[in-house]
């Protein structure tokens, strides 16, 4: 079955590699078509954006006169813009590091990071339905990159890898809590 494992009770789990490779595939695809955030598309902070570029260079301060702190290489990996500065983003990740990015190196598409803060890798439950009793769709390890296109209650409906399904909005880094969109 390639880079899947049926677990024992019907579910399949990811490969890491197998899934990052899909990812990838899928968010290109998507974060190309995705317009870079803006002042007309996201006049408020913070809020959440993602990487559009797998190469995004965070800097000490708002402009290129300022060094670089350090370099991103995670295509679609979701930030928080927590302030702006003429064109640039001031942004934090899961880990809270902070910087400066570029605002055309954002895009608008909401990604999600399945619970980041865990120090040892878990998997968590993506389901049919926004239950914890309907069927089990795929388990995902933490740390994996998902699509994240609405959100209601305590639940998030997410894609990734060509599955699609819901998972508790409080395991998924990416949202705020309590938030909902479509």
């Amino acid at each position: 079955m390639g880079n899947y494992q049926m677990n024992a009770n019907g579910s399949y789990l990811f490969g890491l590699l197998g899934l990052a490779i899909m990812l990838l595939v899928s968010s290109v695809l998507a974060l190309a078509s995705a317009g870079p955030v803006n002042a007309a598309s996201a006049p408020y902070t913070p809020h959440f954006a993602a990487l559009k570029s797998d190469e995004v260079h965070v800097r000490k301060g708002p402009g290129r006169k300022y060094d670089i702190l350090w370099t991103y290489r995670s295509l679609g990996l979701p930030v928080e813009v927590t302030a702006k500065h003429e064109h640039w983003r001031r942004v934090r990740d899961s880990t809270g590091a902070e910087g400066w990015v570029y605002f055309r190196l954002l895009s608008a598409l909401r990604m999600g990071l399945i619970s980041p803060w865990k120090k040892q890798k878990i998997t968590i439950s993506l389901f049919q339905k926004a239950s914890a009793a309907s069927a089990v769709v795929v388990r995902l390890e933490s740390d994996v990159k998902v699509l994240i296109k609405s959100c209601r209650s305590s639940w998030c409906f997410v894609t990734v890898g060509g599955f699609k399904g819901w998972i508790e909005q409080a395991k998924l880094w990416g949202v705020y809590p309590g938030e909902t969109f479509e």
